[in-house]
C-alpha cells in the first residue's frame, strides 16, 4: 500500500538495542540468531557516477537507466531547490536498483524490506535509495518524493543526525510534505483521504501521531489546505517555525506561522476537507449504490474481500480475502453469496504471502487471479524467494498445485489464455515493464509487447484473438488491445485520464474497465458496435476491477471492488449504466493501429548528457558511524545490567562493524564484530571478551555456599553464514578461545555416596569448531510471532591437547512452535535441551526471566539441561491512550514451565518423576500468569510466577520478575 516510505529515524535502532540487552540476560545467544534470511540473489559491481547534485551509485545491468535517472534527479533537484529556495552544498548519494526485487535486497536496511515500502531515504549520511521499475511520470515522483526528504535533513536538522533521533516530527508532517512536493497522489491514494473525511475518520492535526499509509495522505491535505490558505509562502513558513520551536511543536508552530490557535486550525482544516468531499458524496455515493454487497451476513472489521473474479461456469467467484488476518484465496457462491472455502487456508512455506495490489504492492493495473478456462485451477503471484512466482490454486481439492518461479520479475496481474495454456502477466525484464506469456507446460516466456512503456493489466479475450492491457501515455493509462496473429497493437482509449483493469464480456462485445476520468475510480464499459461509452458506477471511494456473472436467466451481473469506511468489499449490481446520459466515446468501430513508439512519452525538465570521466568504481571499505546508543537496566534482584552500542557500515551497508559493551553487575565485556553482507554467502570476524556468571554451589568449607560463579570466556572467531532458502540457513564457525572460569566439580563422599560441590577456579585454551543448522517460518504480528515455526540445532567441537580427548563438545536443540487459536490468541511452546560432553565440559545455565519461571536467574546449571515452556497469550487491552504518551497493547499470558540439569560428568543421576509419588522426582516446574506492555517501541514483560512439582505448590506466594527484552 505504501508507494515510498522514508527513514527519518532507524525505526529499528532501539528494538535491536534492547533486544541485546535483553539477550544479555537470556540462557543463550543463539536466541539473537533466529529470523529469516535476507539472501543476496544477485552479485551487484558497483559504480559511482557523479553528476552536479548527486553521487549515483548503479550496477553495470542498469548502466542504460543512467541517462534517465541522472535526468530525473537533477530536475527534481532543480525543482525542489527552487521552491524551498535552499541549496544542498554537498552531493547527495542516490542509490538505485533495477528492479524492487532487486532493491530489496539493499544492506542499507538491515531486516527485511517488505514490498509496501516503495523506496526510502535516511538521515545518516542523507541518502536516497529507491528501484526504477516504474512508469517514468511516476518514478520522476518517487525521486522528488526522495529527495524532499533530503532537503528536510538538510533545514529541520542543519545537517546533524542526532537531531532526528532527538525531535523526531510526525510521520504526517515528513511524508505529507514529501508527497505533497512530489505531487504523487494517485486517485487511488486519495480514496483513502475521502473516505475518511466523508466517514468522519480525520483526526485533529495535533493528535495525528500515528504512521502508515493514512498518514501519507492526511498530511498531503494538510500541506495542501496550508497552501490554499497561506499560498506556498505559508508552507515554508510552518517548516521553518516547526524548526525553530521548542521541542518541534507543531502547536507552536502554527501559532508562531499564522497566529492561529490550534484548535481554530482543526476546525477550518476539517470544515475544508468537508467542503471538498462531502458535495461530491452527494453528487455521487458510496459504493453499495450502485450493487449490493456480496457477502451480505456482517462480516468482522478486520475481514475483507476484493480482486474479484467469476468462475467460467458462473457458479463461483474467487477472490483475495483477509478471513484471519492474513491473505488468502477465498472462494465464494455466487447464488448463495457466502464464503465456501478458504483454498490457501493454513501455514505454508510455498510462498511467504500472495501478492495483491492496495495490500502487498501499490495498486497498478489488473486484477490478481484469474480462474483457468476449465474453472478447476486460480492463477495468483506470490513472495518467494528472489522475487515473485506465479502460485497455482487448486479449486477443487484446496491448496498450492504448482508454483512456477520466473526470471521475469515484479510480474503482476495474471490472466488464463482461451485454451488455459498459458498465462499472460505484466512483468519487467531488462529494465523494461512489458507483457509476457507463460507457457505452463513448458515453461518458456514469450515477451509480447516490447516498449519502453510501462504496460499492465493484461487480459485475453474468449475466442483467444485479442489480448487487452493499458500502457502509459505520458503521464497517464490508456486502453490497447494486441491481436495475437498478427501482433499489431490497437489503442481503445485516449485522453487525460488513467484505463485499466479491462474485461471483455462473454460475447466479445463490450469492454468493461476501470477509469479515473472524473476524478474517482468507477466502472465504464465500451461498446464496439456501438462506439459508446457507459458508466456503471458513480461512487466517491472508489468502485475498481471489475468482472461479469452469468445468471442463469441469461442476464449479466456486474461484480466490482469497492471501499467503505476504511475497509475493501465486493459489490454485485446489474449492467446499467449511471443515469440516462450515454457518452460518445472514440469510433471503435474500424481501430486503427497504433505506433507504439510514437506515443506520447514523459520527459523532465532537464536532460542530462553521460560523461563517462565523471564515473568511478565503488571501494566500499570506509566505514563510518551509523548508529549509536546506550542503556542501561536494574533486574528483579537488583541486578545492574547496561550496554553501549556502536554500529559502522559502509555506503551500501554491506559491509559492517559492531561495537557492544556490557556489563552484568560487577562484570563487563565486549563484543567486536565485522560482517561482509555482499554476497550469498556471508562471511565475518569477531573478537570478545565474554563475563558473566552462574549460580554455583561450594562445600570447601564444610558448608553449603551459593553464590555467583565467575565464567569468562576471550577469544576471536571467524565465521561463514550460508542461506539455503528464505528459511533456512548453515551456520559455520572457527574460533580460538581462552577460558577463565570457576568450573562446577563434584566428588562423590565414599561414605555416604553423596556428591559434594565444589568450585575449582580453571584456566584453558583451545580451538573450537561449531556448526549450526537454523530454520525459521514463523510469522508476526505486531504484537509478537502467531504461527510458524523456528529452531536451531548446534554442534561444536574443542580438542584437549593437554590431556588425550576432547576438551568440551556441546550439542544443543531450541525448537519453537506457534499455533494461533484465533486472530488475536495464541499458544506458544519451546523446548530447549543440550549435552556437553569430554574432560572439561562447558556449562548450560537458565532459569528466571522466561526460560523457567519462578527460579533465580540462572539458578539451574550443568552440563545436561532442558527446559520447555507452553504459554497461552491474549489481548488485554488493545490500545490504552494518555495525554502525552500510548501504550499500543497490553497482552496477557498464561504459562507452564518445566525443565531440569544435572553433572552427567561427575556421575551424577537425574530421574526426571517420581512414580511412587505421581510428581516430579529432580525435573523442577513453574505455573503462572504475566503481563506484557508495549512501550516506545520495546516490551515490559511482568511474571507471576509460582514453583510446583505437579501434585502440590511449592511457594506461599507468586514470585515476580520484571524485565525488558523480546519473548521466545
Amino acid at each position: 500500500m505504501f508507494r515510498a516510505q522514508s527513514l527519518l529515524r532507524d525505526r529499528f535502532a532501539l528494538p535491536i538495542l534492547v533486544g541485546l540487552l535483553g539477550v544479555a540476560l537470556l540462557p543463550t545467544t543463539a536466541e539473537a540468531q533466529f529470523g529469516k534470511n535476507k539472501i543476496q540473489y544477485r552479485d551487484f559491481d558497483w559504480q559511482i557516477y557523479h553528476s552536479p547534485h548527486f553521487d549515483v551509485y548503479f550496477y553495470e545491468a542498469e548502466r542504460h537507466l543512467l541517462q534517465k535517472v541522472v535526468s530525473f534527479a537533477e530536475s527534481a533537484y532543480d525543482q525542489l531547490s527552487r521552491r524551498f529556495d535552499y541549496q544542498i552544498e554537498e552531493a547527495t548519494p542516490l542509490i538505485f536498483y533495477k528492479t524492487h526485487s532487486e532493491f530489496e535486497q539493499n544492506n542499507i536496511i538491515l531486516g527485511l524490506i517488505p514490498e509496501q515500502v516503495g523506496a526510502f531515504a535516511t538521515n545518516v549520511r542523507y541518502r536516497m535509495v529507491l528501484p526504477v521499475d516504474l512508469p517514468d511520470a511516476e518514478l520522476h515522483q518517487l525521486v522528488l518524493h526522495e529527495l524532499t526528504h533530503i532537503f528536510q535533513y538538510h533545514i529541520l536538522f542543519g545537517g546533524k543526525t542526532g537531531a532526528g533521533f532527538i525531535n523526531p516530527a510526525p510521520t504526517w508532517l515528513i511524508e505529507g510534505m514529501a508527497s505533497y512536493y512530489a505531487q504523487d497522489e494517485s486517485t487511488s491514494d486519495k480514496m483513502f483521504l475521502r473516505d475518511a473525511v466523508v466517514n468522519d475518520l480525520v483526526p485533529p492535526i495535533t493528535e495525528a501521531r500515528g504512521g502508515g499509509f493514512f498518514a501519507y495522505r492526511f498530511g498531503h491535505a494538510v500541506f495542501d489546505f496550508l497552501e490554499e490558505r497561506w499560498g506556498p509562502e505559508g508552507v515554508l513558513d510552518f517548516l521553518y517555525e516547526y524548526r525553530a520551536s521548542l521541542g518541534n511543536q507543531v502547536d507552536r508552530a502554527l501559532e508562531r506561522a499564522f497566529r492561529v490557535e490550534p484548535e481554530e486550525f482543526n476546525t477550518d482544516f476539517r470544515r475544508w476537507l468537508r467542503e471538498r468531499y462531502l458535495p461530491q458524496l452527494v453528487a455521487t455515493g458510496e459504493p453499495s449504490y450502485f450493487g449490493r454487497r456480496f457477502y451480505e451476513r456482517e462480516s468482522p472489521r478486520n475481514q475483507q474481500f476484493f480482486s474479484p473474479v467469476v468462475s467460467p461456469a458462473g457458479d463461483l467467484v474467487a477472490a483475495l480475502g483477509t478471513e484471519r488476518g492474513e491473505l488468502d484465496v477465498i472462494l465464494l457462491d455466487s447464488r448463495e453469496r457466502k464464503p465456501l472455502r478458504n483454498l490457501t487456508k493454513g501455514w505454508s512455506t510455498e510462498t511467504q504471502y500472495l501478492t495483491a495490489q492496495f495490500v502487498t504492492a501499490r495498486r497498478r493495473m489488473g486484477r490478481d487471479l484469474s480462474f483457468s478456462p476449465d474453472g478447476n485451477r486460480i492463477a495468483v503471484f506470490g513472495k518467494r524467494e528472489a522475487g515473485r512466482s506465479l502460485v497455482l490454486v487448486d479449486v477443487i481439492d484446496g491448496g498450492v498445485e504448482r508454483v512456477i518461479d520466473l526470471e521475469v520479475q515484479q510480474p503482476l496481474a495474471p490472466t488464463f489464455s482461451a485454451d488455459g495454456t498459458k498465462v499472460a502477466f505484466s512483468g519487467s525484464l531488462e529494465g523494461q515493464f512489458d507483457i509476457f506469456s507463460l507457457d505452463l507446460e513448458t515453461e518458456e516466456v514469450e515477451r509480447l509487447t516490447d516498449t519502453p512503456r510501462f504496460d499492465g493489466g493484461p487480459h485475453y479475450s474468449r475466442d483467444g484473438r485479442w489480448l487487452f492491457f493499458s500502457s502509459e501515455v505520458g503521464t497517464f493509462a490508456n486502453l490497447f488491445r494486441r491481436n495475437l496473429e498478427t501482433g499489431e497493437i490497437e489503442q481503445l482509449t485516449r485522453g487525460e485520464q488513467n484505463d485499466r483493469d479491462p474485461y471483455l464480456s462473454q460475447d466479445g462485445d463490450r469492454l468493461f474497465f476501470t477509469s479515473d476520468r472524473d476524478g474517482f475510480d468507477n466502472v465504464y464499459s465500451i461498446d464496439f458496435e456501438e462506439g459508446i461509452r457507459r458508466q456503471h458506477t458513480n461512487a466517491v471511494t472508489g468502485c475498481f476491477m471489475p468482472t461479469l456473472l452469468q445468471r442463469l436467466d441469461g442476464s449479466e451481473g456486474l461484480i466490482y471492488s469497492g471501499f467503505w469506511k476504511g475497509r475493501f468489499d465486493i459489490y454485485r449490481g446489474d449492467v446499467e449504466s449511471v443515469g440516462d446520459d450515454v457518452e460518445i466515446a472514440d469510433d471503435l468501430s474500424e481501430a486503427e493501429t497504433v505506433p507504439m513508439d510514437r506515443l506520447e512519452r514523459f520527459e523532465p525538465d532537464i536532460q542530462v548528457a553521460i560523461n563517462e570521466e565523471n564515473e568511478e568504481d565503488y571501494g566500499g571499505f570506509k566505514l563510518f558511524l551509523d548508529d549509536a546508543d546506550a542503556a542501561v537496566g536494574v533486574t528483579s534482584d537488583q541486578l545492574v545490567v547496561s550496554r553501549s552500542f556502536l554500529r559502522f557500515s559502509d555506503q551500501l551497508g554491506d559491509r559492517r562493524l559492531f561495537i557492544s559493551l556490557q556489563s552484568v553487575e560487577s562484570f563487563s565485556d565486549f563484543d567486536i564484530l565485522y560482517i561482509d553482507l555482499s554476497d550469498r554467502l556471508q562471511w565475518g570476524g569477531q573478537v570478545f571478551d565474554d563475563r558473566t556468571f552462574f549460580i554455583g554451589f561450594d562445600r570447601s568449607t564444610g558448608t553449603l555456599r551459593r553464590g555467583r560463579a565467575a565464567f569468562r570466556q576471550t577469544g576471536v572467531r571467524g565465521f561463514l553464514t550460508y542461506p539455503l532458502d528464505f528459511y533456512h540457513r548453515v551456520e559455520g564457525s572457527l574460533a580460538y578461545i581462552f577460558r577463565e572460569y570457576d568450573f562446577q566439580s563434584f566428588i562423590r563422599d565414599p561414605q555416604t555416596g553423596e556428591f559434594i560441590p565444589l568450585i575449582s577456579p580453571r584456566e584453558d585454551d583451545y580451538p573450537q569448531v561449531s556448526l549450526a543448522f537454523v530454520g525459521d517460518t514463523t510469522r508476526f504480528a505486531p504484537w509478537g510471532p502467531v504461527s510458524g515455526r523456528r529452531y536451531r540445532i548446534e554442534g561444536s567441537y574443542a580438542p584437549d591437547f593437554d590431556e588425550s580427548g576432547t576438551l568440551t563438545s556441546t550439542a544443543s536443540l531450541d525448537f519453537r512452535q506457534y499455533y494461533s487459536l484465533t486472530r488475536r490468541i495464541q499458544m506458544a511452546f519451546r523446548v530447549f535441551g543440550g549435552g556437553a560432553w569430554g574432560n572439561v565440559p562447558n556449562i548450560f545455565y537458565f532459569g528466571g526471566l522466561d526460560t523457567v519461571r519462578g527460579f533465580d536467574f540462572r539458578e539451574l546449571r550443568g552440563d545436561r539441561a532442558f527446559f520447555s515452556n507452553l504459554e497461552l497469550r491474549f489481548p488485554l487491552i488493545e490500545d490504552l491512550r494518555f495525554p502525552f504518551f500510548r501504550f499500543p497493547g497490553i497482552r496477557g499470558r498464561i504459562f507452564v514451565d518445566v525443565g531440569g540439569s544435572w553433572f552427567d560428568y561427575a556421575g551424577q543421576e537425574f530421574d526426571f518423576w517420581d512414580s511412587e509419588n505421581d510428581r516430579l522426582e529432580d525435573a523442577v516446574s513453574a505455573y503462572g500468569w504475566g503481563v506484557t506492555v508495549g512501550m516506545g517501541g520495546f516490551d515490559i514483560h511482568f511474571d507471576f510466577a509460582k514453583r510446583w512439582n505437579f501434585e502440590e505448590t511449592l511457594d506461599d506466594g507468586f514470585e515476580t520478575t520484571f524485565w525488558v527484552g523480546s519473548r521466545f
